[in-house]
């Protein structure tokens, strides 16, 4: 409809229309799974995914300022059109029948932005378009609705008339006011727009129908800022996204702020479908329809896009910057970006609920990271299994656009956990074997000493490369004096043997406490150097202590976990055949928790980490040859708070346990051959949480943050059993078969494995 003066009364043209009339009246809800959309609808990217994110406009408040409505149309759900706030605000004429409509415009307005009722025609075409009973004809259907009245039934009236519209209508609450009547520039109208937004509303402008520039390219003056922010024209295209034959352009005029900062009209115009767009025709009667075209059927399409985006992201009308995204996600038109003819082009609704600009996530500490820059951070350790109730949250996280909207992200996959089937290492030769020894008058020399080049530590690893991998030897030298002491250091190698022969200075106990080891804390500082000694205290008794630690930070991994243990034990003799030990150790941890391994200064980092270990041990001596070993350990991981940098910002104290028992038996058949049972459990989380810093939203849509404690502990308890024995076959050969079952391994449920192996072995 048409307004160009304040002066005198002005006949508004109705747009132009086709009368049908339906023949059935049935609701229809938009639970239905079989949600289908009119032609126009589509046209600017509807789906049911963004209208259910939107949940159909639930909760939004449009006001139209208009004709008047029809508030119980069944286009319109009962009680969907507000009568209480529905008005007449027409100043220059009164309102018989109060907000009635008796021209059908303002219905027929109401019911594009925000009818409740499918169409209820079997099929129509025409404009390009065909539409079929089922089709939801209005944007956001659940949205309630408001009129204020200020055309009369000839559709006439004062742009005073329209400006007293647009204030009732702010007053009365409205999210989005629609306003399909011709723009004015005159004081009434820039004061109404400047109250409105105020408010808090944005305001939808039809663009008019004389094709022609907006106000002949004359410029507005005194809007505020805001004002501009929140307001909208709409322009028409037919179904092929061509500019209607009708439709007003936005030409080259401005919006001028009060501090004469000019924003041009093309830059807040916007095209939408006003051709043959089926809405009510309420003067003739409640059944029918007409297929409506104009600008005045544009702008309701794009009122109704608002309110799905803010009933979707409530802080963009907190922030004021709904019509900002709807206009920054159009799809350009005519000439390459803002022109005069189409502005910013056609809605898109499928790109404006989609993220606009740079996801980011806020770490506690306040600094925010995009998500696209992060990837894999953690890598989790058997004894945390595969984080799983971490991970659960991480697949659900909050990021936030350019418009500080919420999206769902999956930051799962920066947990790397061991997934696959459980494999067990190539056979070793030393199973249960201890060093090799030189006896002297002075006590004895025992050693094990390996090339790193040699291709037996190398099998099954099809990523050595034997010419580009330095030749280093690992390994360690023990010296025991007659006396009892025992001294041991080495490099690259595990301190099991050399630490356990200090506390206990007995070979069969010591290489049985080899295999418990190799799974406990003690297992997480090796592969640097080491040193242990033990001496007698007395006859029945033993101290030892042992210092050990991973490998130094190299220049090809300057933030590798660097882990050390400092270890205290005692051992006592009750009599030759029972003997029992109890060690205190402290496992300090930099940039790993239980093995679990991470950056210094990632986005999943848990910073450094101090373990004290307590462990028991009971070892039975059966005769000469035979020993049974039953070995505790206890570990308590003190909490830490200092993660402010991490999304995993804090954890609390831990608790961690592994235990086994191992029967070695030697010399059964011939001399040095032995067997070997054992069954463990190796070190696992039993209790502790950790916080994750997560995101969610407040009514007005403002991040808010809190921390969440989730459970570390694994879904599953690992249990090994291993049966090997092992054959010298000749001076410089020997025959190893080995069994072996894992039940969930890695603490992983279901990850189980059997395996039963061969090899021979060969020294020279």
């Amino acid at each position: 409809m048409q307004c160009k003066t304040l002066n005198h009364p002005q006949l508004f043209k109705h747009a132009s229309m086709t009368l049908l009339v339906a023949m059935a009246c049935a609701t229809y809800s938009h639970q239905s799974s079989a949600q289908t959309y009119a032609p126009w609808l589509r046209q600017i990217g509807i789906t049911s995914t963004i209208e259910s994110a939107a949940n159909w406009g639930k909760g939004q408040l449009l006001g139209v300022v208009d004709t008047g409505i029809n508030a119980t149309h069944p286009q319109f759900a009962v009680g969907q059109v507000s009568q209480a706030l529905s008005s007449c605000a027409a100043v220059s004429f009164g309102c018989s029948s109060g907000y009635a409509d008796d021209n059908g415009h303002g219905t027929a307005v109401a019911s594009i932005a925000a009818g409740n009722r499918t169409s209820q025609f079997s099929t129509i075409t025409a404009g390009g378009y065909t539409t079929v009973a089922g089709n939801f004809i209005g944007v956001a259907p659940s949205a309630n609705i408001f009129s204020e009245k200020v055309l009369n039934a000839a559709g006439s009236g004062y742009s005073t008339d329209v400006a007293n519209g647009v204030k009732k209508a702010a007053d009365a609450g409205a999210g989005v006011i629609n306003v399909s009547i011709t723009y004015g520039n005159d004081a009434a109208t820039v004061a109404a727009i400047n109250y409105a937004t105020a408010k808090g509303a944005f305001i939808v402008w039809a663009g008019g129908n004389s094709a022609q520039n907006l106000l002949n390219n004359l410029n507005t003056t005194g809007l505020t800022q805001s004002a501009i922010q929140h307001l909208v024209f709409a322009g028409s295209v037919n179904s092929v996204n061509v500019a209607s034959s009708f439709t007003n352009k936005p030409g080259t005029g401005s919006l001028v702020n009060t501090a004469a900062a000019k924003t041009s009209y093309a830059t807040r115009w916007i095209m939408a479908p006003g051709e043959a767009i089926l809405a009510p025709q309420t003067t003739a009667g409640n059944g029918a329809y007409a297929l409506w075209s104009g600008t005045s059927m544009a702008a309701p399409v794009i009122s109704g896009s608002l309110m799905l985006l803010q009933n979707a992201w409530p802080i963009l009308k907190t922030k004021g910057t709904t019509a900002d995204l709807l206009l920054a996600t159009t799809t350009d038109l005519g000439t390459a970006g803002v022109d005069a003819t189409y502005g910013r082009g056609l809605a898109n609704l499928t790109t404006a609920f989609a993220p606009y600009g740079t996801l980011m996530v806020t770490k506690p500490n306040g600094q925010t990271i995009a998500v696209s820059s992060l990837t894999g951070s953690l890598l989790s350790s058997g004894a945390l299994g595969s984080l799983s109730s971490i991970q659960s949250l991480l697949a659900n996280y909050t990021a936030f656009d350019g418009y500080a909207r919420n999206f769902t992200v999956n930051l799962s996959g920066l947990i790397k956990a061991p997934t696959s089937k459980a494999t067990l290492n190539p056979l070793p030769t030393n199973t249960y074997s201890g060093p090799k020894v030189m006896k002297f008058a002075g006590g004895e020399l025992a050693y094990a000493l390996e090339s790193t080049g040699s291709s037996l530590q190398h099998l099954g690893d099809f990523a050595y490369n034997a010419e580009q991998s330095p030749n280093l030897m690992t390994g360690y030298t023990l010296f025991t004096t007659q006396t009892g002491g025992v001294s041991a250091f080495g490099y690259g190698t595990s301190s099991s043997y050399p630490f356990a022969k200090a506390l206990y200075n007995d070979d069969l106990i010591a290489r049985q406490m080899s295999d418990f080891d190799s799974s406990n804390t003690g297992s997480l500082a090796q592969g640097g150097y080491q040193f242990s000694y033990g001496a007698n205290i007395s006859p029945n008794l033993r101290l030892a202590a042992s210092y050990t630690a991973t490998t130094g930070a190299t220049a090809m991994a300057p933030e590798a976990p660097q882990t050390s243990q400092i270890k205290i034990g005692a051992a006592y003799r009750f009599n030759n055949r029972l003997t029992a030990g109890a060690t205190y150790s402290n496992v300090a941890e930099r940039n790993s928790l239980l093995g679990a391994a991470y950056n210094n200064g990632s986005v999943l980092a848990l910073g450094s980490n101090a373990s004290d270990v307590i462990g028991l041990s009971l070892a039975l001596r059966m005769d000469r040859d035979s020993s049974l070993l039953f070995n505790g350990e206890l570990a308590y991981t003190k909490a830490n708070n200092s993660n402010a940098g991490s999304l995993l910002s804090a954890t609390s104290n831990l608790q961690s346990q592994s235990w086994g028992m191992t029967y070695l038996r030697q010399n059964i058949w011939k001399n040095n051959d032995q067997f070997a049972a054992s069954v463990k459990q190796p070190l696992r989380l039993s209790s502790g949480s950790a916080a994750l810093s997560l995101a969610s939203v407040d009514e007005q849509g403002y991040a808010v943050y809190e921390k969440h404690w989730a459970s570390l502990v694994p879904n599953a308890r690992e249990i090994d059993v291993t049966l090997s024995y092992r054959m010298p076959t000749s001076k410089t050969d020997a025959l190893t078969v080995q069994a072996a079952y894992q039940k969930d391994a890695a603490n992983l449920a279901g990850n189980n494995n059997a395996q039963l192996g061969l090899i021979w072995s060969k020294s020279f």
